[in-house]
């Protein structure tokens, strides 16, 4: 149904300015500024093509549309907040907030809260993206999924893992390109160190190497007598799980790969050319740190549980 209704923040800056009687007050309230609440008054004013307030040098005063306008819309408010908090009471009951990035969500957490679904319609589970953020909690979601080193337990709310091994993989138009062919070790031809050293190399951030602890691996596991290089590949930093392996598809650089991305690789978008691997990271599965969990989000908890190496939790 159509409607003619103004918008809600002129309705919103003239609630709180008419219960206060005060432009100022309204305008703290809303953490906005008195100029702004001046605006959207005017705005709604004009909208309704009359006045709402009467103005004096000191104070302001509700006109008689101003005064039948304030009891509807403190109504309406009232009744909207009521219907939000059943809708979360509701929500509380009933759903479950899954922390993951996109990456995982897309190729290991969906098929799985599938499946959930199926056995558990009633159970409404909201995955939450932020998970890698600075400013992201634990006690803000129910569960939660994060990469980075895997072993022993490293917290109470820990309680699977599934380790995934990291290995390079390009583009076959990048590996045709920089001369690259299959080989065991990066630097097995005596050719092949100068080339893989030409090869951009595509990270999450520049914080943690990877890129050189992967190397290290490669040449701690070589039958080769050589000492680990300090590689100077250019780096090319893209937090993004998802634009990552597309950059990597597009021929800009090597990426990291772990076993998430076996279709890339299976259908012949990217090529892994060497067959070393870092160990020791994965993926951790965590539950909620001081938030109370719901029955249902005990119940994903255990679905889930059945995928993962169980953790032993410490204190």
């Amino acid at each position: 149904m159509k409607h003619h209704l103004p918008p809600l923040d002129g309705l919103k800056a003239f609630e709180a300015a008419a219960r206060h009687l005060s432009f100022s007050h309204a305008a703290d309230e809303l953490c906005i500024t008195k100029g702004a609440i001046s605006y959207q008054i005017r705005k709604l004013e004009a909208h309704l093509q009359c006045d709402l307030f009467k103005r004096t040098v000191r104070q302001v005063y509700l006109t008689d549309n101003g005064q039948m306008l304030l009891q509807t819309t403190q109504s309406l408010f009232r009744d909207l907040n009521e219907t939000l908090l059943r809708i979360e009471d509701d929500t509380a009951q009933t759903g479950v907030t899954v922390a993951a990035t996109t990456y995982v969500a897309a190729r290991w957490l969906s098929k799985h809260i599938s499946a959930f679904n199926e056995q558990f319609p009633d159970v409404q589970v909201m995955l939450q993206h932020s998970v890698n953020s600075a400013d992201f909690t634990l006690n803000d979601v129910d569960l939660a999924i994060r990469w980075g080193a895997c072993g022993s337990a490293l917290s109470r709310h820990q309680f699977g893992q599934i380790p995934m091994a990291l290995f390079p993989v390009a583009s076959p138009e990048l590996l045709s390109r920089y001369h690259i062919e299959n080989a065991t070790h990066p630097f097995a031809q005596s050719n092949s160190a100068l080339t893989f050293s030409d090869v951009p190399l595509l990270c999450e951030d520049r914080q943690q190497d990877l890129w050189q602890e992967w190397i290290n691996a490669s040449i701690d596991a070589s039958p080769y007598k050589l000492d680990a290089p300090q590689l100077s590949n250019p780096r090319r930093v893209i937090s993004d799980a998802n634009v990552r392996v597309q950059a990597a598809i597009d021929g800009q650089g090597f990426i990291l790969a772990d076993a998430m991305m076996n279709n890339e690789i299976n259908s012949g978008l990217l090529v892994a050319p060497y067959h070393n691997k870092l160990h020791g990271y994965g993926y951790t599965f965590l539950q909620s740190g001081n938030r109370i969990q719901n029955q249902h989000a005990q119940t994903l908890k255990q679905w889930l549980a059945k995928y993962v190496t169980p953790t032993n939790a410490t204190e």
